[in-house]
């Protein structure tokens, strides 16, 4: 986004449907730079102006969007355009950079050797909504520049916009585990058949083979017996990545108007970009402008790509970060992995795009480093060229031979079997990174899939629960379900789209619905209990549908391997509670219940006295357990819900609940 003045002024079921409801909508947020202006600051700095807003944007601890901000200036009417260098003394928040005036953003700027050439801008509370602050300032080193220094009064300067998605440093799983993803990435076993997903750990090389333990492919065949290196960007260190999974026709011709003509003739095409970016003036003044600013630029080749992000300061995406941004750190399922992203990157399995991220099967791919553009087009000396460099990932429809099964967010596909490049698909897609600079202390690694871990102990309570809601008798809670990570389905966690588009709102904080769960033992009964915030409570429900409302559900599996699943709830017609799963019906006659609301403090309290003998539970057993709070905000059913631990939601997995032991 950008204008120039002058100074001063979810697999069967999931499949089947995917065609309906892949992923998010596409849309754009509307992110506007404008009114950019230059002030002399001291006798090597000026101070850069500029107005900012867009729409959905969020920021929940370390899960937050971002605009990744640059510019462009030139001594004056006749010159060249170059990239502004900023100035920082440290990476968040530097001397000189403020918020202006409206939403208290803050700044993380990226230095080192590929750095200085851009800024994110993020809100600097927690919160969603739209955005929106006038005179937002930053710190160019105009000695950078060639002439600029001269007559400051003559620079003329445009400001750049991309809208970027933070992705957290931490673990993550690479394939799902399933059968149909066309040569999707796996942990090798032996067994053809046995396709576990492969989980990065770190940020250093991985090995890579036929031997057990590393990470293969059932096609386009990583180096067997070899490694992916540790300056190849893994996925494991946090980075921000493009909201859309294409530059805007904004943005390119933005890109078309601040290079040389000559680099710009290699970059146009009438019969392909033309259809969106016009061009007028004559040679070697052209000037081009967008038809439709905010909507993508089609016909981009995967090279059109890479010169605009070169000159934006970002760099490509490798595939396996391409699965860190979808997947996240939750643990992988054939089942559901067509999903929405896990940290709120747009139009992900969408069905109407592919995308282009470096390979990991390609020795040209393999010797990327993750070095960021420089500003300009002219791409690094450790990016590939051309693409096919690349190996496509995405569920795109109009394939030919390939079914949606094939793809999800694992499947790969070779550059020759498919329409790779301009003049073949008008919107191939170009999604763009840049690795997240050190420095930046307030954002916390994500958690990693659920490991194996020892039982936690299940403490003697003093005295017997009542069951009585009041929940006076408890202490410390065993956890707390307060943070956008315990929220799910995922698309309810940022932005107001649901599968079809629709306009739903997500999740508000929280003061929307967050929980404080506890767990005790009496010595002969299971205690269970949660004090859940939450601004409205709404059950309209009877017996097994409980679950579609307000509820507390919980899952337990024994030692012996019986699963019972039950859940309680204050209905229109009072307390219920529901077993959808055990053995037989002892615990449905014995348990104690009781659900309480405070409308004033808004405020929902579940307490539940199991009784061990129903139960079959014994001090000493290891057992497992997982609760869920549901929250139903329009009064028709639940929208979303907190919960402890994936496999209690479909799919069901009780390898994956908390494991507890009661104590003696």
């Amino acid at each position: 986004m950008n204008r120039q003045t002058h100074n001063g002024g979810w697999r069967t079921a999931a499949v089947a449907c995917l065609l309906l409801f892949g992923s998010e909508a596409v849309r754009a947020d509307n992110l506007k730079i404008e009114n950019a202006r230059v002030a002399p600051r001291d006798a090597e700095t000026a101070a850069v102006t500029f107005d900012i807003s867009w729409s959905n944007s969020w920021h929940w601890a370390s899960f937050h969007d971002a605009a990744w901000v640059f510019f462009k200036v030139r001594a004056d009417a006749k010159g060249d355009w170059q990239p502004v260098r900023l100035v920082a003394d440290k990476v968040v928040n530097p001397t000189g950079y403020a918020a202006g005036d409206g939403t208290p953003f803050e700044f993380v700027v990226p230095g080192g050797d590929d750095g200085f050439v851009g800024m994110f801008v993020r809100r600097a509370e927690d919160g969603r909504g739209a955005v929106a602050s006038r005179s937002v300032t930053a710190v160019w080193d105009f000695t950078a520049n060639q002439g600029v220094e001269k007559d400051l009064k003559k620079v003329r300067i445009q400001a750049f916009g991309i809208e970027m998605v933070y992705v957290a440093e931490g673990p993550f799983c690479l394939g799902s585990g399933g059968t149909t993803e066309l040569n999707m990435f796996h942990s090798f076993t032996g067994k053809d058949e046995n396709t576990p997903p492969h989980r990065v750990t770190g940020a250093g090389a991985i090995p890579t083979g036929r031997q057990k333990g590393r990470l293969w492919a059932k096609g386009i065949a990583l180096p067997d017996g070899g490694e992916i290196p540790a300056a190849f960007p893994n996925g494991y260190v946090a980075f921000y990545c493009m909201k859309q999974p294409y530059f805007t026709q904004e943005i390119y011709a933005g890109f078309l108007n601040t290079i040389t003509a000559e680099q710009a003739k290699g970059h146009y095409y009438t019969d392909y970009q033309g259809v969106a970016i016009k061009r007028s003036g004559q040679l070697p003044n052209y000037a081009y402008a967008a038809s439709a600013p905010s909507e993508r630029c089609p016909w981009l080749s995967w090279a059109d790509g890479a010169a605009v992000a070169a000159w934006a300061g970002l760099r490509p995406m490798t595939e396996l970060e391409y699965e860190k941004a979808i997947r996240g750190s939750q643990t992988p399922s054939p089942v559901y992995d067509a999903t929405p992203s896990y940290w709120g990157v747009a139009d992900v399995n969408s069905g109407s795009i592919y995308e282009r991220p470096i390979s990991a099967g390609k020795a040209v791919g393999l010797r990327f480093t993750g070095t960021h553009g420089r500003g300009t087009p002219t791409l690094p000396a450790d990016w590939p060229s051309d693409v096919g460099c690349v190996t496509f990932r995405g569920a795109q429809f109009g394939l030919r031979y390939y079914s949606p099964s094939h793809h999800l967010t694992s499947g790969r596909v070779n550059a020759l079997t498919v329409h790779a490049d301009r003049k073949n698909h008008p919107f191939a897609g170009w999604r763009g990174v840049r690795t997240a600079p050190a420095g930046d202390t307030a954002m916390k690694p994500a958690a990693g899939p659920p490991e194996p871990q020892a039982a936690r102990p299940i403490a003697r309570l003093e005295s017997p629960v009542r069951a009585d809601g009041v929940l006076d008798e408890w202490g410390a809670p065993t956890f707390s379900l307060r943070e956008v990570g315990d929220v799910f389905p995922v698309y309810r966690r940022f932005v107001p789209f649901d599968y079809y588009g629709r306009l739903l709102a997500p999740w508000q904080g929280p003061g929307d619905v967050s929980a404080k769960v506890y767990l005790g033992s009496d010595g002969e009964a299971l205690c269970v209990a949660a004090h859940v915030t939450d601004d409205r409570n709404s059950n309209t429900k009877t017996g097994e549908e409980i679950s579609r409302g307000d509820a507390l559900q919980m899952g337990l599996v024994t030692a012996d391997g019986v699963h019972w699943k039950i859940g309680t709830a204050l209905t229109n017609e009072g307390v219920v509670f529901h077993q959808w799963e055990g053995k037989g019906d002892t615990l449905v006659k014995t348990v104690r219940r009781a659900v309480t609301r405070d409308a004033k403090a808004a405020v929902t309290r579940y307490e539940l006295r199991l009784p061990l003998a129903a139960l079959r539970l014994k001090p000493g057993a290891e057992f497992g357990v997982n609760i869920v709070i549901f929250d139903d905000d329009d009064g028709d059913e639940n929208v979303y819900w907190l919960q402890m631990a994936p496999g209690l939601i479909d799919p069901v997995n009780t390898k994956l609940y908390p494991r507890f032991v009661l104590e003696k």
